[in-house]
């Protein structure tokens, strides 16, 4: 339960009501063996998940985090172009097809789903084998109901979470996660900074700014962005010149009848 959630509920329950907690709180199942994996980049990012898939790292069921709309499409259209059966599912897509790419997933045609966080929490899939967090978790419980999708019902799950130089300051406070549930955290990771009330804040108000899937060559989201930025533009200056064109027009007509008058 999110602290807001509790907070309110406290406030409306008698006697502040009675906490249950089963298990550690803030910390995820032991039957995921989770770790963290520093790939330095965008480029590095997409080379480690290769590697994963050719070393049979990443066996099939499995879902692959990003924090992004567009990463999410970009993500899948590459491992398309790999040869692996991939689909994105997300807000943008229409529930008809949301539905279909969960299905093809369930049935085994779509072997890898990309998703962003609105699979992290209440869908339940049996037997994924492996969770990808390809972008850095923003929060704590994110991370833990990213993490849950896998090892359910008692059954052996393995989560994998890449991290880059951008995600250096947030690092600690999921090594922390790691290292409550049991699992092997670099000590280094443990002596790193906190991260400030700042950077928390900014945190919150918008995720890390990230390049494109794959990094280098082509900036795919800032293109479109500008491509977006010039078509609005373009289409102001047509306006402003239709509306000039009319005003000189009519004012023309204007001149022309005050001639004709004086002819009169």
């Amino acid at each position: 339960m999110p602290a807001g959630a509790e907070e309110l509920a406290r406030a409306w329950l008698k006697d502040a009501g009675v906490r249950v907690v089963v298990g550690l709180k803030d910390s995820a199942v032991t039957t995921v063996d989770q770790s963290l994996l520093y790939t330095g980049s965008e480029q590095g990012k997409l080379l480690a998940l290769r590697n994963l898939i050719a070393e049979g790292g990443l066996p099939y069921p499995s879902l692959i985090f990003v924090q992004s709309i567009e990463r999410a499409d970009e993500l899948a259209r590459q491992l398309v172009l790999d040869g692996v059966r991939a689909e994105a599912v997300h807000g943008g897509k229409s529930k008809t097809r949301r539905d279909q790419a969960i299905a093809d997933f369930r049935t085994g045609a779509a072997w890898v789903l990309v998703v962003t966080e609105v699979l992290a929490r209440g869908m339940d899939f049996r037997g994924v084998k492996v969770v990808v967090n390809y972008d850095f978790p923003q929060t704590v419980p994110s991370y833990i109901h990213r993490i849950g999708r896998t090892g359910r019902a008692g059954r052996p799950g393995k989560a994998i979470t890449f991290f880059s130089t951008e995600d250096g300051p947030y690092l600690r406070t999921i090594a922390n996660v790691l290292r409550a549930s049991g699992c092997a955290v670099p000590e280094y990771m443990l002596q790193m900074p906190k991260a400030s009330k700042n950077l928390k804040r900014k945190l919150a108000k918008a995720p890390v700014k990230r390049k494109a899937v794959g990094g280098g060559g082509r900036d795919l989201i800032k293109e479109a962005g500008k491509k977006k930025k010039q078509m609005i533009e373009a289409s102001k200056r047509r306006k402003e010149a239709a509306a000039k064109g009319k005003g000189e027009k009519e004012g023309k007509g204007g001149k022309k009848a005050e001639k004709m008058d004086e002819s009169d």
